[in-house]
């Protein structure tokens, strides 16, 4: 068996998004420029410890690696086997890039989708300083955006969401981010991969964005926080189930159903 989490937002919380419980319930998870940014509270700590002791845990994150690093309360404390990062674009094993799964996405990407480059020319059009903070280029395959968001021009916007698809890119707004992603750059696709390499037969999946989507898709068990952009862009789905819990509780509530799911199962 496999637990396939992301991780923002999902299992680790900043100040901003933990919700009503405070800080002095929760632990320090990532240190960044020699301060404490990302937290997860101590029950959730336990739960996904017991979790790792039942079946194989696998970090998903659209972090790039340098970002996930920083990550000390998951990289050390968990010593996960296998990571996905860059949104499904890169895998490590082992903490090294999985060169196997590093060349068959990036010849998909090439294949399928246009490159970033005309991605990048049709953003520059609708791009302004106005509501633009910084645009960084992830791993040589997709785009993370900062911006304000009180500021986004929507119909600008709207119109390049439909602009990518018959380009075989996405767009997603979290937060203060905007992504723009290859279609063939997915973690369900990722953690299928991860699945075959680990001859595993069940997979359970946690996360909160649209982003995260396909890798609930991908498994057999799938749980969403309430509080994020699925939870917004769903009433309800078929295959996802969400928390009753928002912020940072949510992660104690979601590793809790599955201890208890995978206890019985």
């Amino acid at each position: 068996m496999i637990f396939a989490s992301d991780l923002d937002q999902t299992l680790i919380y900043s100040v901003r998004s933990k919700g009503e419980i405070e800080l002095e319930e929760m632990l320090p998870v990532e240190l960044y420029d020699g301060r404490y940014i990302s937290y997860m509270t101590r029950l959730a700590v336990e739960k996904l410890t017991e979790l790792a002791g039942m079946m194989a845990f696998v970090p998903v994150t659209t972090r790039i690696p340098e970002q996930y690093n920083r990550i000390f309360g998951i990289k050390e404390r968990f010593n996960p086997k296998y990571v996905i990062v860059s949104n499904g674009g890169t895998v490590l094993l082992n903490g090294e890039v999985d060169q196997e799964w590093q060349g068959v996405v990036r010849e998909a990407v090439k294949q399928h989708c246009a490159d970033h480059t005309e991605i990048a020319s049709l953003f520059a059009r609708i791009s302004s300083e106005h509501w633009v903070k910084s645009n960084d280029l992830c791993d040589e395959m997709f785009y993370s955006i900062v911006v304000e968001r009180d500021r986004l021009p929507h119909a600008e916007l709207e119109a390049l969401r439909q602009q990518l698809a018959p380009l075989g890119w996405s767009y997603s707004l979290q937060g203060r981010k905007i992504y723009l992603v290859p279609e063939k750059v997915s973690k369900g696709a990722a953690i299928q991969y991860v699945k075959d390499k680990l001859g595993s037969s069940y997979v359970y999946a946690a996360g909160d964005s649209l982003l995260d989507e396909s890798l609930l898709l991908a498994a057999d068990y799938a749980l969403s926080p309430s509080h994020g952009e699925l939870g917004r862009y769903y009433m309800e789905h078929p295959h996802i189930q969400f928390t009753e819990a928002r912020g940072a509780l949510a992660s104690e509530e979601l590793l809790a159903a599955i201890v208890k799911h995978a206890s019985i199962r």
